[in-house]
């Protein structure tokens, strides 16, 4: 995470105010407050090409609460950096801020979890070596995060009377760009914690929460290794 302070403005400065901080201080993006000093938008790059440039708007003439991107994706500072990572491949975003009680604290980009990676792997950097020390942990972060995005969409499922049967291929969480698991090992992984845990129910290419995992489900802080 790259640490606060960071370059914020208020959503009624003009964009060419902003384009100006981000110019001087080299910066890709700027996060924007509202009245109370609430972190609300993020206005980046793209943001700029899209929803100034292409529209040829005026940039002196434009607030920063017309263009930046809104609601604001945010993650809490005691999330795993697979939380990170998945947010930011579901939304398509290479930078996610973290907040605290309305305070930013920090901002995570696509350069962090990068840095990340090679840190983790700097003794030997080659793509083999890479994928060696990847692959116990990816299997626990996949299970993690497979296990939350499941039990989210048996719970949306159950609101709308929809089945409960769920193709994994849909599965955001088994597309992580960060994962070195091929599709499978995948597999393969969930069906090993299949018969370890009994959570859940695997048939073919679907799986569903057995009533073991949905009791487990309910506790207050689920651990599912």
């Amino acid at each position: 995470m790259t640490p606060a302070p960071l370059e914020t403005a208020n959503r009624s400065d003009n964009v060419d105010t902003i384009i100006r901080i981000m110019t001087v201080k080299n910066k890709s993006s700027v996060v924007i407050l509202n009245e109370l000093k609430h972190p609300e938008g993020i206005i980046t790059e793209r943001d700029i090409v899209r929803r100034l440039l292409f529209e040829s708007k005026d940039a002196k003439h434009t607030n920063a609460s017309e263009i930046m991107s809104s609601p604001l994706i945010s993650l809490n500072d005691d999330a795993f950096i697979y939380d990170a990572a998945l947010i930011m491949a579901k939304y398509s975003i290479r930078r996610l801020p973290i907040i605290k009680d309305n305070v930013l604290l920090g901002i995570v980009t696509a350069t962090d979890l990068a840095r990340r990676l090679y840190e983790e792997n700097s003794k030997d950097p080659r793509l083999h070596a890479i994928s060696r020390a990847s692959s116990v942990r990816d299997r626990k972060f996949l299970i993690w995060n497979f296990m939350k995005e499941l039990f989210d969409m048996y719970d949306q499922a159950r609101r709308k009377g929809s089945p409960t049967v769920f193709k994994i291929r849909d599965f955001k969480s088994t597309k992580l760009p960060i994962f070195l698991l091929a599709e499978r090992d995948v597999f393969e992984t969930l069906r090993e914690y299949e018969k370890a845990r009994g959570y859940i129910s695997i048939r073919d290419d679907t799986v569903t929460p057995t009533s073991k995992g949905l009791l487990k489900a309910r506790e207050t802080h689920v651990d599912w290794d």
